[in-house]
């Protein structure tokens, strides 16, 4: 288990603060993706399709 899993577990008060962070983070990444590429971001999910814990595996891969 990855230290920043611990540390979210050890403190659950950053369990919404975490996923706000993830929720920016996505909007961001969408409109410079769009920016970048010219595709439009109603193509992409609404949210991030990943847990916080997915994002912490760096040994994940998307489909």
């Amino acid at each position: 288990m990855s230290s920043r899993l611990l540390i979210k577990l050890d403190s659950p008060s950053l369990k919404y603060n975490i996923e706000t962070v993830i929720t920016k983070g996505f909007i961001a990444a969408k409109r410079k993706f769009e920016v970048e590429t010219g595709i439009s971001v109603k193509k992409l999910p609404e949210t991030c399709p990943y847990t916080f814990e997915q994002l912490m595996d760096y040994g994940i891969l998307p489909e």
